[in-house]
């Protein structure tokens, strides 16, 4: 009972933190994505934006985004050294001819605010002399922070000028905020209002992220669980004994007339009582310590370190019913096979060892 109770114990608090982290990491998501993105299908712009905005404004959208993107070469000419740039549309107003740069890359092509930056345009232009490409130089206005995300615009432009610059004639994505619980009735609502368009809520635009995050919480769930196995493997050598003791006393039964079926329910019922009473123990454990380490912050973290003061803990109703289903599971399972050997014991060689 002992061993089952430290392998749900554990294995209940480990993933109450996965699940703690992990929400804490989702929220930061859903406040940091877009809850509907809007992408053209079949085409590089989106026709109907204004109509699409209209639409998702009805349906609850509160801040809609167009935003045109691309990928465009950035040079310090001065210097000559160079790198593609994934430039995006910005969403706060710009001087003129001006630019914002990500430090990483101003850092990259040794430039700093106030400096020019040369930008290529990914196409060309007619000219007397044959295409030429598209090039502008603009100044750095600021000077933007590491972004957090692997894919994240380097540099941002007024969005005339990137229209200019890739030739586009409207945005090449639309970011829509609103209420995360009701992205996917929108979702709904608005692909088979316009189904020129793809439209992909918070969770399809992160899925590897999620899927990851799975990943990683189905793969603790097998490891801690091998602590509920072991604990199910003492409990083979715990019945094992016990049948030899009783031997005498199953045979006896089996003279007064029990049958096979009655003796294996018998040491069935002690596995899954044994089973049982260990998980119980487990799930108090583990839940009581879950739930005071999350109300009263038992586990503090340096806040200027981490982006939270304390370790949250999360109870999630399908990992209890998880581990719990697996330890009575495994409790019986292991009861199975000594009990099996108590039914199929010879009675008369069993009254002889007593005798």
């Amino acid at each position: 009972m002992l061993g089952l109770a430290v392998g749900v114990a554990t294995l209940l608090i480990s993933l109450a933190l996965l699940s703690g982290l992990q929400g804490q990491i989702k929220a930061r998501l859903i406040a940091s994505s877009p809850q509907l993105l809007i992408e053209p299908s079949g085409k590089n712009t989106i026709d109907d934006a204004a109509v699409i905005e209209a639409a998702a404004r009805k349906l609850g959208m509160r801040d809609i985004r167009p935003i045109v993107s691309g990928i465009a070469w950035g040079a310090n000419q001065q210097e000559r050294r160079g790198r593609p740039l994934r430039l995006r549309s910005a969403t706060t107003p710009l001087p003129p001819d001006s630019i914002s740069l990500a430090r990483d890359v101003a850092a990259g092509l040794g430039l700093t605010k106030g400096d020019s930056i040369t930008i290529v345009a990914p196409r060309t232009r007619l000219t007397p002399f044959g295409p030429v490409p598209i090039v502008k130089r603009y100044r750095i206005a600021q000077i933007l922070a590491p972004a957090g995300e692997e894919r994240a615009a380097e540099a941002t432009l007024d969005q005339s000028e990137m229209e200019r610059l890739f030739g586009t004639h409207g945005p090449t994505s639309i970011e829509m905020y609103g209420e995360a619980a009701n992205a996917e009735s929108i979702q709904r609502q608005l692909a088979a209002e316009f189904p020129n368009v793809q439209v992909k809520t918070w969770k399809e635009i992160n899925r590897p992220l999620f899927l990851a995050l799975r990943l990683e919480k189905v793969v603790m769930f097998v490891t801690i669980s091998l602590i509920i196995f072991v604990a199910a493997l003492n409990l083979i050598s715990s019945l094992s004994m016990l049948i030899l003791e009783k031997r005498p006393g199953v045979g006896v039964l089996r003279t007064l007339g029990a049958t096979e079926k009655t003796i294996l329910t018998t040491f069935l019922t002690v596995g899954l009582l044994i089973g049982i009473t260990g998980t119980l123990v487990g799930n108090l454990i583990g839940l009581g310590f879950a739930w005071a380490a999350n109300r009263y912050h038992l586990v503090p973290l340096p806040s200027d370190i981490y982006f939270i003061s304390y370790l949250p803990f999360t109870v999630e109703a399908d990992d209890v019913t998880g581990v719990n289903l697996v330890a009575i599971a495994l409790s019986v399972l292991a009861t199975w096979y000594p009990a099996r050997a108590a039914s199929r014991l010879d009675p008369i060689a069993a009254i002889r060892e007593e005798v």
